[in-house]
């Protein structure tokens, strides 16, 4: 992982219910104020890589989790009623990375972004009650079946406007996801700490018969557009 480390803001009492380069999925964002509530906060304080993940192992529990948004990430409880939210702004693919070192659950809201502040929340941005309430009511059984069988240490998921794919898995080949698979492998793959990595609104290649390949990126230019091979 590099060393990008943007800082985190705590905010407590608050209620609950419910990858590449520079990998956010929504570099539109600006994480020095997205999410904050409205508190003022300002450019936060870089972090080093290993603070995150001793952040993580402080923060964590039995019933504590990491949702990751396009904008930040939110540690929080799937059980508690209430009680203290971290808010951490680093890029998805950075923040579960830490979290496999941690070990703690990730549980994604892409292509969404979180807040803290409930006023703040509209159809782009879900405050953590509601991400926690998705993330609850997602079934993810089968891609989590499916991409736990392809997955090996080095397997990248790749996510571009006409298709996503699996790469360098058990199978050997390249597996192609379309519609509504491609976000649920996106979220399957935080569950399982796999690097994924958004190259949209750029499309990948693909064969059809007889036409050929379709215009878009190569599965090699797709990686090293994502900083893999």
């Amino acid at each position: 992982m590099v060393a990008r480390r943007l800082g985190l803001v705590l905010a407590a009492a608050l209620p609950l219910a419910a990858g590449c380069g520079s990998r956010a999925l929504d570099p539109g964002m600006d994480p020095t104020t997205a999410g904050t509530g409205g508190q003022g906060v300002g450019a936060p304080t870089p972090m080093p890589e290993d603070e995150l993940v001793a952040t993580l192992k402080l923060n964590g529990g039995p019933d504590k989790l990491l949702m990751v948004g396009t904008n930040s990430g939110v540690v929080t409880s799937t059980q508690a009623a209430d009680g203290p939210l971290l808010q951490l702004y680093e890029d998805p693919e950075t923040l579960v990375e830490a979290a496999a070192m941690a070990g703690m659950p990730v549980c994604s809201v892409e292509y969404q972004g979180l807040t803290l502040d409930p006023a703040l929340a509209d159809a782009t941005t879900l405050t953590a009650s509601q991400a926690v309430d998705g993330c609850l009511k997602e079934d993810l059984g089968d891609m989590l079946s499916r991409l736990g069988g392809l997955k090996t240490p080095e397997t990248v998921v790749v996510i571009a406007a006409n298709a996503a794919i699996t790469v360098h898995s058990t199978n050997g080949g390249i597996n192609y996801f379309y519609d509504a698979d491609m976000l649920r492998l996106l979220h399957a793959a935080r569950k399982l700490y796999v690097p994924a990595c958004l190259i949209a609104p750029q499309a990948l290649a693909l064969p059809t018969y007889p036409q050929g390949q379709t215009p878009g990126l190569s599965v090699d230019e797709a990686l090293a557009t994502c900083g893999r091979t």
